[in-house]
């Protein structure tokens, strides 16, 4: 995995003219190089459910003449840099108006008030239920990808378990002798659900190119379950101190995920409030803290860019990048291949809910936790979050 990579979000409505008309080659090298970036996140679908090359599962955004996935692809590759590439899976607006039943309808006993829409009269997102024949539209977008094009990995968006009560989910809960009322039912298939969409998405990956790195993003690693977190080749800790997730995230879930066993990067952002914050500059010392923090904890870094709808790069944005990530790649050397020494152990309590009740789907950090964390990192002292799997020895 790539120390210094940046998300390159792209979420591009219908009626925007001219996208990717102002994409040059070389603009988009000279803005890598000033970033000292060497793995970037490009998008194949966006939120609004657009593909940014020709598909034959997918609508091309409607002003896009030409393959832009592609010219991404090439001039970071000439380059030295890695593409992973991105698909929105949880949100596709585009093919949400055109199937309404496939839309997810959350239990409302635990819903993300952000997902939940009953109409289209409001410019809202709709969620998908991967329980529906919307599964085998996105593997087959994902196959796509990985057959069109050098993806480096595949990063899919807005997954993770989700109690749904649409006509799919209730007609199998009625044929299983579930109860859809019943918020443990609701759950149970949800997490089944999400199992069997991680199985299908690596299915369909390897089918084409075997063993090419996969994430699923949720906002969240959800302490506890590990069979979820070992569905991803590596992951990618999205945590925007101040885009919502605060800077007591990123620590509690990294000295979570550390015992894991997996490769790790922190996902922070160049805004300076949240996603896609068009003009938001965070200041360079909050960037270098961010990406200096991440690698005190053992993660590589990830940092959210939203490239402008006609595909010319701010190259304010990557000299910001730049100043935290040319101080890093100075460390690389005595930062790759790093393990954790802890001398205390701190029992998640997302973790030990998750084993008790299994009626936690994780999100937030858990106010004792958080205590606690706080206490352990002003301490300086050497700990570790672990689960109810690891040896307190």
């Amino acid at each position: 995995m790539n120390f210094r990579q940046v998300h390159l979000d792209f979420h591009t409505g219908p009626h925007i003219p001219g996208v990717g008309s102002k994409f040059d080659k070389k603009q988009f090298q000279a803005a890598l190089k000033a970033g000292h970036v060497n793995s970037i996140t490009l998008f194949s679908k966006c939120h609004h459910g657009f593909s940014y090359h020709p598909s034959e599962h997918n609508d091309t955004h409607p002003s896009l003449t030409f393959d832009l996935l592609a010219a991404q692809i090439e001039a970071a590759h000439e380059i030295g840099v890695k593409t992973p590439v991105y698909i929105s899976g949880g949100l596709d607006e585009n093919y949400a108006r055109k199937n309404p039943e496939h839309r997810l309808r959350f239990f409302q006993a635990n819903a993300d008030e952000w997902m939940i829409y009953d109409d289209f009269t409001e410019a809202k997102y709709h969620n998908l239920c991967m329980n529906t024949p919307y599964l085998d539209v996105l593997a087959e977008e994902v196959k796509e990808v990985c057959r069109n094009y050098d993806a480096d990995g595949i990063f899919i968006d807005i997954v993770g378990v989700r109690p749904c009560t649409c006509s799919y989910c209730i007609k199998e809960m009625f044929a299983r002798g579930m109860n859809p009322a019943k918020y443990e039912d609701a759950l149970k298939l949800g997490e089944e659900t999400y199992a069997k969409y991680c199985k299908t998405m690596r299915e369909a990956i390897d089918s084409v190119k075997p063993g090419l790195p996969l994430f699923h993003n949720g906002g969240h690693i959800r302490q506890g379950r590990r069979d979820f977190a070992f569905c991803n080749s590596h992951l990618e800790l999205e945590s925007l101190p101040t885009g919502g997730w605060g800077y007591d995230h990123f620590p509690y879930s990294a000295k979570y995920v550390e015992n894991l066993g997996m490769q790790y990067l922190g996902m922070t952002g160049k805004f300076h409030y949240t996603w896609g914050e068009f003009g938001g500059f965070k200041h360079p010392n909050a960037l270098r803290y961010e990406v200096a923090l991440n690698a005190a904890m053992g993660a590589k870094t990830s940092i959210g860019d939203q490239l402008h709808p006609s595909g010319e790069y701010d190259m304010s944005t990557y000299e910001l990048i730049g100043a935290a990530f040319s101080e890093l790649e100075e460390k690389e050397p005595w930062l790759d291949g790093v393990s954790t020494v802890a001398d205390i152990a701190v029992l998640s309590s997302e973790a030990l809910a998750n084993r008790v009740d299994n009626n936690n789907l994780g999100g937030g950090v858990p106010l004792s936790d958080t205590g606690l964390n706080r206490i352990l990192l002003e301490g300086k002292y050497a700990y570790s979050i672990i689960d109810c799997d690891c040896d307190f020895s």
